[in-house]
């Protein structure tokens, strides 16, 4: 069963690995039509690995730090295969969401060994055994859901108020005081 689920990561990524392979030669021979200076032509390997990174869901800045590029040399190489990326994310995000699952099997796998020992005294756990588990299964469906362009952006809204606005609602609540000092002067009474 885990060799079956091996055997099928590395026919997802070979799959991924072989589109991105035909987009690197399709924008290389237009690219070389055009007469035009690209990465894509003088080194498809860091194409390549920039765009299977980006399939796997990680950020530009991600890949800039892990695999210490040029932030440029990233953007550009995303948005020479822009057209490209919805097969590439798609095949990542498989990757992805099947790395969460092993990562969530394994703090699962964890946790029962850390509760068969607490059971039987020989292990008092703290919070930090389970900690990186944690964090990295986080980041791993983080990952998988950005890889599937499942990510929602949160948005900031701000409410425009008027002058008008604010002295009505000053109003109000001036209002509001002067009846609550009413009511406190019956009770008093």
């Amino acid at each position: 069963m885990i060799e079956d689920s091996i055997v099928e990561d590395s026919n997802e990524k070979e799959l991924l690995m072989n589109y991105i392979n035909d987009a690197i030669m399709d924008i290389a021979a237009d690219k070389e039509s055009k007469q035009a200076n690209s990465i894509s032509r003088s080194n498809p390997e860091k194409v390549a690995k920039i765009l299977y990174l980006s399939a796997l869901g990680l950020s530009q800045t991600s890949i800039v730090r892990k695999c210490n590029y040029n932030r440029n040399t990233v953007i550009n190489v995303l948005v020479d295969y822009a057209d490209h990326k919805h097969q590439f994310r798609e095949l990542g995000g498989k990757l992805s969401a099947k790395s969460y699952m092993n990562l969530e099997s394994l703090e699962e796998d964890m946790i029962q060994v850390v509760r068969e020992r607490m059971q039987t005294g020989e292990y008092e756990p703290t919070a930090k055994d389970i900690k990186d588990i944690s964090i990295a299964k986080i980041n791993s469906n983080r990952q998988a859901l950005t890889a599937r362009g499942e990510v929602s952006t949160i948005t900031e809204n701000r409410n425009a108020v008027t002058q008008e606005d604010y002295e009505d609602t000053l109003k109000a609540a001036r209002e509001r005081i002067e009846q609550l000092k009413k009511v406190e002067e019956v009770i008093d009474e």
